[in-house]
């Protein structure tokens, strides 16, 4: 039996060593990473030059079969990226991924393509392509596991997308419009289920943000602006609602949209901007009254009759003026009797 063995291991050990080609179909090359090829295809789609690398990708491209389009690109990036062929062979990595659906991925890439190769590219054309990816994200669609499995939506990194957008080409065509889905993907993140109060609060802070950016930097887009500035009290208004009694951001909502009303005063909006500012001072109204009797209760007539002046300027027709109103007569008797001792007597 051993006479055998060792005749068995010789020829494992020539068959191992001989130079032959791996039949396996998934190669590893550096630089363009794992791949799978099968047999007919296995290394065809490889050139030896960038300009007929690049035609291989384009020629693949045309027919639909992204997978060769996006290894022969890939390969041309890679092998001679300081070639004239490499930016229009990045554009081809990224189309090809955003074509097979990996959407996240095609805008990495399409980042990748604006900033190595910003001369050579349609600059509002790419990034319009990312803002159509951002949007569908925006619009729900998930982010994938591995590029694969479709499992969770996430507004925040959503928002960065749009940011990114922004941040690249801030003067670009889709740049104005990309700022405010920053503040709409912001918003969508507060309003989530999955996040405390707190954070709740602080998303809103940064819808905030974005749309304060949007009003400032793009003042030349009166339908920009407007909207901003609008969303800027909308969001102001969302962050009273996790935070009662914050009285400063409540005047803050309510100065974003008396500012609007004063710049676009025949912006359609300006109605209900108007109805806002009564809701929130109304509402103010309610919590100067509540004030207001806490001191009444304690004979703090002074104090009360502050805080009912208080409810009277914010709201005079509403329900709670016209409570503050009635008291603050009765405080005034009582503000007089307790100056005039004869009265006291009495």
């Amino acid at each position: 039996m051993r006479r055998w063995v060792s005749p068995l291991v010789i020829a494992a050990i020539v068959f191992l060593l001989w130079p032959n080609s791996s039949p396996a179909p998934i190669i590893y090359r550096p630089g363009e990473g794992w791949s799978y090829e099968s047999w007919s295809t296995m290394g065809k789609w490889r050139r030896d030059r960038a300009k007929a690398q690049l035609e291989v990708a384009k020629e693949a491209a045309a027919k639909g079969d992204w997978k060769i389009a996006y290894k022969a690109a890939r390969r041309t990036v890679h092998e001679w990226q300081l070639s004239d062929y490499a930016p229009e062979a990045q554009e081809l990595v990224a189309r090809s991924f955003e074509e097979r659906g990996d959407d996240e991925r095609a805008f990495r890439e399409y980042q990748k393509l604006l900033r190595y190769y910003p001369q050579n590219v349609d600059y509002d054309e790419i990034q319009r392509r990312q803002v159509e990816i951002a949007d569908r994200f925006l619009n729900g669609k998930r982010f994938k596991l591995w590029g694969k499995i479709p499992l969770y939506r996430s507004w925040k990194k959503t928002a960065e997308m749009f940011q990114e957008v922004v941040d690249v080409g801030p003067h670009s065509d889709v740049a104005p419009a990309a700022q405010m889905k920053v503040g709409e993907a912001w918003e969508k993140e507060a309003r989530s289920f999955q996040i405390s109060e707190k954070e709740r609060h602080k998303d809103y802070g940064r819808a905030v943000n974005a749309y304060k950016i949007a009003f400032e930097e793009y003042q030349d887009r009166d339908d920009i602006a407007a909207e901003a500035l609008f969303k800027k009290g909308e969001s102001y208004e969302q962050q009273t609602k996790d935070a009662e009694y914050d009285q400063e951001v409540t005047l803050r909502a309510i100065h974003s949209y008396e500012d609007f009303i004063a710049l676009y005063p025949y912006n359609p909006r300006t109605v209900e901007a108007n109805k806002r500012i009564i809701e929130m001072k109304t509402e103010q109204a309610r919590g100067s009254i509540t004030v207001a009797e806490f001191y009444e209760k304690r004979k703090k007539w002074k104090g009360a009759e502050i805080y009912y002046n208080e409810a009277v300027k914010l709201a005079p027709d509403s329900e709670h003026g016209i409570k503050a109103k009635a008291r603050l007569a009765e405080i005034a008797k009582l503000i007089e009797t307790a100056s005039d001792p004869a009265k006291t007597e009495q």
